[in-house]
């Protein structure tokens, strides 16, 4: 959309689900991207209940930021997060093939062991939260930080609420800690004391 389309017609639901579909965006990611406060809210904008979502114009706050969308492409916050594969290939390169699987793919993430699975074989999407997870590491890789440093991190903070939580947590015979003070000894020197 590096013009607007149909630039006389008023946004409607149906621009909105059109923007949707052409980016591949979840409903979450729309959420987050107009300012819609629930998916359910979203929902019932693109698909009315009369299913008139052609007629029904969007909030005027929201059909300006499509606009903005539509005109200016490269404002469309795309791609701020990792994808759930790249997440997995990143801790099986730092962790080792042999440590992550699916299983534990999905309790490092926050959720079952078998989310792992349905994600890596594309029966199921991450949630928002997992969302945000993936969002903080693309972050943090973009600020400078090596795989291993994120990962080891990551693994820290999942070590201390599983632990917390009086659960065996993932990946639980590698001290994160250990390996961040080993790996950046000046960074991390307050680990040592």
């Amino acid at each position: 959309m590096p013009q607007i389309q149909h630039i006389n017609q008023p946004r409607t639901g149906a621009f909105l689900h059109l923007f949707k579909q052409r980016y591949g965006l979840t409903v979450s990611k729309m959420c987050a991207l107009f300012g819609i406060s629930t998916q359910a809210k979203f929902n019932s904008i693109v698909r009315p209940v009369e299913g008139n979502s052609k007629e029904e114009l969007l909030d005027p706050t929201v059909a300006l930021i499509l606009r903005l969308y539509e005109t200016h492409e490269f404002l469309v916050p795309l791609n701020n997060e990792l994808s759930l594969e790249d997440t997995y290939r990143m801790f099986q390169r730092v962790f080792g093939k042999n440590m992550v699987n699916e299983s534990s793919f999905g309790q490092l993430l926050g959720r079952s062991a078998g989310s792992g699975y349905r994600w890596l074989s594309g029966s199921g999407n991450a949630t928002p939260q997992v969302g945000i997870v993936l969002e903080r590491m693309r972050h943090m890789l973009g600020s400078g930080m090596e795989e291993p440093e994120v990962c080891y991190l990551w693994l820290d903070i999942v070590h201390q609420e599983y632990r917390a939580r009086g659960l065996t947590p993932p990946l639980e015979n590698i001290d994160p800690q250990q390996q961040l003070l080993q790996k950046y000894p000046l960074k991390y020197k307050y680990l040592a004391s």
